[in-house]
């Protein structure tokens, strides 16, 4: 699932995650899920409210808010989205206005029916990442409890109906299924079983916003920051799709690139160290220097221990690369 979908192919839906935990009701899991997906759209902001990243903040007299809930409500006006509740959610992110504490709720707003708020937050989601619609992947607890898988799969079931969105219920009892059912080729198999990693650490977890640092992301955010400040850093841009003219290259999504210089800079945790990892790499590499790129691969370590270092590299390779373009155009 993970290699379908990075990228998202541009037809299909935002897909998120979503750690499960059991619950003691069904009504409760549901306020719990929703209140995970408020927190999660008032840290996306302002991506998906058009001007809102101009807005200031709530200040004395409240300017900011009352600004955000006028953009909200033009927005719905010609939109799917329920004014009322857009225009809550955009005054809770003015208020909030920085990153949000996993498990940790944001400022509380009106209170809305759950299934405007369902329906609301599907909405957001989706428009946030230029889809029509939102789907849900669900990491199931290993071993829950009859009660609580009964409680859980009701809590979701809900949601589907409800949002809109497409909800998938990832656990150790698909994956036998998937052994059963579907015919998986070996390389792909591999390769998943390699790129196997427990559930997310944070609660909500969502893919990288075209021309947007990854918000879940210190590293790429923390290299953002410092590019921020070089003036020679001008023309990038982050969480891109590149599709080659080759025909048989797939289409893959760029950490950080200057198209102009056919420069890549990718970031590499560890889960680029397994064997198979290495080697997906390596071709995606091969195919982006046969259309002209240089690939300039750094660990999460380098960037976050040697920022300084890592901006003299990238800053060395695009000012030579200026500088053959240069004379040629001379």
């Amino acid at each position: 699932m993970e290699l379908v979908l990075n990228p998202l192919p541009e037809t299909g839906p935002a897909v998120i995650t979503h750690t499960a935990t059991e619950g003691h009701s069904v009504s409760g899991m549901v306020d719990s899920i929703l209140c995970d997906l408020e927190t999660l759209a008032i840290g996306l902001f302002p991506a998906w409210l058009p001007r809102g990243e101009k807005l200031s903040g709530p200040g004395p007299g409240g300017g900011g808010v009352a600004a955000a809930r006028i953009l909200a409500m033009r927005l719905a006006s010609g939109t799917r989205h329920f004014g009322p509740f857009l225009a809550d959610l955009a005054s809770r992110a003015i208020q909030h206005r920085g990153p949000l504490v996993p498990g940790r709720p944001g400022p509380k707003g009106r209170s809305f029916p759950a299934e405007s708020r369902a329906a609301g937050l599907a909405r957001v989601i989706a428009s946030t990442f230029g889809r029509e619609s939102a789907a849900l992947v669900v990491y199931v607890p290993e071993k829950p409890t009859s009660h609580g898988e009964t409680i859980l799969v009701a809590a979701y079931e809900w949601l589907a109906h409800r949002s809109g969105m497409g909800v998938w219920l990832v656990g150790l009892e698909l994956r036998r299924v998937e052994t059963l059912y579907l015919e998986v080729p070996a390389a792909v198999r591999r390769l998943a079983e390699e790129m196997t990693a427990p559930p997310p650490t944070a609660t909500v977890g969502v893919p990288p916003i075209a021309g947007r640092p990854h918000a879940g992301s210190a590293v790429e955010q923390a290299l953002e920051a410092a590019l921020a400040e070089c003036d020679w850093a001008h023309g990038r841009t982050w969480n891109q799709t590149y599709k080659s003219k080759d025909p048989l290259f797939v289409m893959i999504r760029t950490d950080l690139i200057w198209v102009r210089e056919k420069c890549v800079v990718e970031l590499d945790g560890p889960e680029h160290a397994t064997s198979a990892r290495r080697e997906r790499d390596r071709i995606r590499d091969r195919h982006l220097e046969r259309d002209g790129f240089t690939v300039l691969r750094f660990t999460n370590q380098q960037v976050m221990s040697d920022i300084r270092g890592v901006l003299h590299q990238i800053n060395d390779f695009l000012r030579a690369r200026r500088l053959g373009m240069s004379e040629r155009a001379g």
